[in-house]
């Protein structure tokens, strides 16, 4: 992992996430891109172009001068390389574009919760891009107050993609000495010594590919997922949650339950996001 992108739109929020990006960049010696993307809100056609030309230039100024005030959070830091990007675009676009034109490896960036209609239908700009993002997402919420990373928590289904994502989260933990929770939620109209039997196999086939003394494996029974997940993190202590997403078109997108998605809007924990394939995310067991 070698860089990082930090997108802010200046906030307490977004500051709050640059403080994680730091102290993961320092451990794994990464350097750290801030991102800002500005763009005027004009649409009335009769707006004179020479005013909203006026306009844009007067948003780079100000987003150039606001990233190099940002940044200096980083250099007092000292000891991690960073590059400061200012683009005219939307958020979302901007991240994704950065992404693939600076080979980023992961992106860490505040979130804050969404609770109307609308955009629990189409997402946050945070959603969106975990839902794009072709690298892992670290979505930090807004009441997420930063610590060293204790213990990471992997929410399983048993995909054969979740080999290759603990293999990531135990690069991470290593970092911080974390423990990592291998955690399985099932519905309680599901028997419990098939439960048992099946996370015993799944248990085997981690410990057979990956190497690490401080992996646990835990179950946890439950009327709907997500509600047993959100009573989980309320409930222990974890410094991120992990959790395996895959590309969705539209139609499942807007009447289809991402459970991912929903998690980036109400948990206070971290949210670290990755993507499978749909041919990567068939059942081990």
């Amino acid at each position: 992992m070698k860089t990082i992108l930090v997108p802010t739109d200046f906030s307490e929020n977004a500051e709050n996430a640059l403080y994680y990006a730091i102290d993961i960049a320092k451990r794994l010696n990464a350097k750290i891109i801030l991102l800002h993307a500005y763009q005027s809100n004009y649409t009335n056609p009769y707006i004179p172009l020479d005013y909203i030309v006026e306009e844009n230039k007067h948003l780079a100024i100000s987003s150039e001068k606001q990233l190099k005030e940002e940044s200096l959070k980083i250099k007092q830091v000292g000891g991690v390389e960073y590059e400061c990007l200012s683009i005219e675009d939307s958020p979302v676009e901007a991240t994704i574009n950065t992404i693939k034109e600076k080979e980023i490896d992961l992106v860490v960036m505040g979130t804050k919760g969404e609770s109307n209609f609308l955009n629990t239908i189409f997402g946050s700009n945070t959603a969106k891009i975990i839902e794009k993002a072709s690298c892992p997402v670290i979505a930090v919420p807004e009441e997420a107050l930063y610590n060293d990373i204790k213990k990471i928590t992997y929410a399983t289904s048993y995909k054969e993609s979740d080999i290759y994502v603990l293999e990531k989260i135990v690069d991470l933990a290593k970092l911080f000495n974390a423990q990592v929770n291998v955690l399985h939620i099932y519905e309680n109209s599901h028997s419990q010594d098939e439960e048992k039997k099946e996370m015993k196999k799944f248990m085997d086939e981690v410990n057979k590919n990956i190497l690490y003394s401080n992996m646990s494996f835990q179950l946890l029974e439950g009327e709907d997922v997500e509600d047993a997940l959100e009573n989980y993190l309320d409930n222990n202590s974890t410094s991120i949650l992990v959790m395996s997403t895959h590309h969705r078109n539209y139609i499942d997108k807007i009447f289809g339950k991402s459970i991912t998605k929903q998690m980036s809007y109400h948990t206070n924990v971290p949210l670290m996001a990755f993507h499978h394939t749909n041919e990567s995310a068939v059942k081990l067991i």
